[in-house]
């Protein structure tokens, strides 16, 4: 189910329209937003990025979105996001220009904390799994592109109920329960068009520097028809100057008219900061397909630099197993 647009449309005028009023009323901080009082702060975040290499050369404002979130009290919160991903696109290819100003509900929902042990969210949301999809935004992370991990295996965004929060038996312990029962809030920009899903995410604080965690789940393809169980694991060793991290994913597929079939993929990125503004970044990742037995292998060599943490200048070198899809990739992006 798609949202209609005049929906969205609506939500960011009325974003538009009461942030000049109130702007000056709290103050801003870059990274933020406007704090238009103690209850709504109104932010937002973009992403220019250019591409470069045999098969593709373009310029393109991908992530152009407006966040409006707050806390109403200190059990209950929520938060907005409106956000174009083909704002603006200039293909050197081809010779053509593309826009798309239409906004949609990228993320919508509401929080309520009943304890640090279990606390509930409705809404539109991301799915809890692993570590990459929490970071949606481009700022956020240390490289410009997203492995074919986050992509192709799972639901990206959830629809639905989601039930976390840290065990009571040990605090070092943290759990997601989700289900979605409907088809998506809004399924403009989905990887994954879904109207089941449902899954378990743990996730274990070993000690400071290490952390591990997995997640079952199960969902059903409302385009294809296919049901989809899958199976995923993560890990991560952070210090002071170096991080290291990996997810993998196995896929059981039911179809009545491609059979069952398996795919998996996994990566590992290796991030060592210089300094407190500059990090050399290295990825490598695999996906495979038993049908159409498609593989895929990919690695990726950058450099992130970050004069202040929400505004991040980003570039990077991609091989892959066809050298026609080598290619160059650099971004700036800023959080505001």
């Amino acid at each position: 189910m798609q949202v209609p647009r005049t929906v969205s449309q609506i939500l960011l005028l009325c974003l538009l329209h009461v942030v000049p009023i109130h702007a000056q009323q709290e103050g801003y901080n870059l990274g933020s937003g406007f704090k238009l009082s103690e209850y709504v702060t109104v932010g937002g975040y973009f992403s220019l990025e250019y591409a470069n290499g045999e098969n593709d050369e373009f310029l393109a404002l991908d992530d152009l979105a407006v966040l409006t979130y707050g806390e109403l009290s200190p059990r209950f919160s929520y938060l907005m996001e409106l956000e174009s991903t083909d704002f603006y696109k200039t293909d050197f290819k081809t010779d053509t220009t593309t826009t798309d100003t239409a906004f949609a509900i990228e993320r919508l929902y509401v929080d309520y904390k009943f304890s640090d042990y279990l606390s509930l969210r409705v809404g539109k949301q991301i799915t809890p799994i692993g570590y990459w999809n929490l970071q949606p935004i481009n700022v956020l992370r240390e490289t410009t592109s997203n492995p074919l991990y986050s992509n192709r295996m799972f639901p990206k965004f959830l629809s639905g109920v989601d039930v976390y929060g840290f065990t009571p038996f040990d605090e070092s312990l943290s759990y997601h329960i989700y289900l979605q029962g409907t088809e998506d809030l809004d399924d403009t920009d989905t990887n994954i068009a879904v109207d089941s899903h449902f899954g378990v995410s743990l996730e274990k604080k070993l000690n400071s520097t290490f952390n591990i965690g997995g997640s079952i789940g199960h969902y059903e393809n409302s385009d294809s028809g296919s049901e989809t169980s899958y199976f995923q694991i993560n890990a991560k060793m952070e210090t002071e100057k170096f991080s290291l991290f990996t997810e993998s994913v196995l896929n059981y597929d039911k179809s009545s008219m491609d059979g069952n079939r398996t795919s998996k993929a996994i990566y590992v990125q290796s991030e060592y900061r210089l300094r407190a503004q500059h990090s050399v970044i290295a990825r490598a990742e695999y996906f495979e397909d038993y049908l159409p037995n498609t593989r895929e292998r990919i690695g990726i060599i950058g450099y992130s630099y970050r004069p202040v943490f929400p505004v991040s200048f980003k570039i990077e070198y991609q091989w892959h197993d066809d050298s026609r899809d080598n290619r160059l990739l650099s971004s700036f992006s800023v959080l505001f």
